[in-house]
């Protein structure tokens, strides 16, 4: 198959990416220069003009593929629901250049979607990909959890912006729509959540913060298995399939703990508040401060998607995390 991967060079898009070329895919990535087309045909991919926040250029650039994913993201970066509207307005040129035409296309959500805040303590529910979605304030920040009232409301129009967007995908005339739930990524020395926190801990003589008693638990995924698990879904996910891409899981005290340890700042971490962890390390500190809760049973029983890595504290304190703040330390 010809499959466009929006995202190419990103970290989910890269490592999706190579696990098509892998298995004998030719992969198709945006192009907004000369300098990114270069970047993407040394890692095998062949660049094609278009650009993410660029609608018409973007569904030009689908017409004529077999399949599409789409691993880019402007709202997992900066999490603000504006952000999510241009994610949303970027699938929407998606399915209009894959419409009627039964092809794949697999819309990278998130677990915020299924963040509970419990200020700081883990939560007993576990949620399934038959979630139903938007999840009511009443579920997401109880009066309990103590979350000011301007995080509640940034939070949830956020989280409904991009429950929309699961929706155009699921219900795409004539496409084989997919929805991709990650839950916390980790590997390669990268993901979105864990390098701020990382620098957050550098920041304060090594160690890491959580909110409350760091109770908070997330479902988490290596890079690897993740990327297996985008592959089987382009070739055989039927239409309509939701999939969370998640196998263990770490709570947030252990995981600042690891990060304390590779520091050299043995084994604490400091208690803050969900208002410090927004300060420290922006809207990544109020994602790792939800518990995000998966399961992937379905998941892995309609795909035989079968993941294996569940190191994810020995990859934090001795391996690609580790090795990545050596060599910070050694090119400065």
């Amino acid at each position: 198959m010809r499959i466009l991967v929006t995202g190419a060079t990103g970290y989910i898009g890269g490592a999706v990416a190579q696990a098509l070329l892998r298995t004998g895919h030719a992969v198709l990535g945006l192009a907004r220069s000369e300098t990114a087309a270069a970047k993407l045909r040394r890692a095998g991919i062949a660049p094609i003009a278009g650009d993410f926040l660029n609608p018409d250029s973007l569904e030009k650039a689908a017409i004529n593929v077999d399949g599409v994913i789409s691993a880019a993201s402007v709202g997992s970066l900066e999490g603000s629901p504006e952000t999510f509207a241009r994610d949303r307005e970027a699938v929407r040129a998606l399915i209009r250049a894959l419409k009627g035409s039964g092809k794949p296309l697999i819309f990278t959500s998130g677990s915020a979607v299924i963040g509970v805040f419990n200020d700081g303590e883990a939560t007993a529910q576990i949620f399934d990909e038959n979630v139903v979605l938007p999840l009511p304030e009443s579920v997401f920040a109880p009066a309990s959890a103590n979350v000011p009232p301007m995080l509640v409301a940034g939070f949830g129009a956020a989280m409904a912006a991009r429950v929309g967007t699961e929706r155009d995908v699921i219900g795409a005339s004539g496409v084989r729509g997919i929805v991709v739930r990650p839950g916390l990524i980790y590997g390669e020395g990268g993901s979105y959540d864990l390098p701020k926190l990382i620098n957050a801990a550098r920041a304060n003589g090594g160690v890491a913060p959580h909110a409350g008693s760091g109770g908070t638990l997330h479902s988490y995924i290596h890079l690897d298995d993740l990327a297996n698990l985008y592959r089987l879904a382009v070739e055989q996910a039927s239409p309509g399939s939701v999939l969370h891409g998640v196998y263990g899981e770490v709570s947030q005290r252990d995981l600042a703990a690891s990060v304390s340890r590779m520091l050299g700042a043995g084994d604490r971490s400091q208690s803050v508040s969900l208002e410090q962890m927004y300060g420290l390390i922006g809207a990544a500190g109020i994602s790792l401060s939800a518990n995000k809760r998966m399961s992937s049973k379905m998941t892995c029983r309609s795909l035989g998607w079968v993941p294996t890595r569940t190191d994810i504290l020995h990859e934090v304190e001795f391996g690609s995390y580790a090795t990545h703040q050596r060599d910070t330390r050694v090119t400065k």
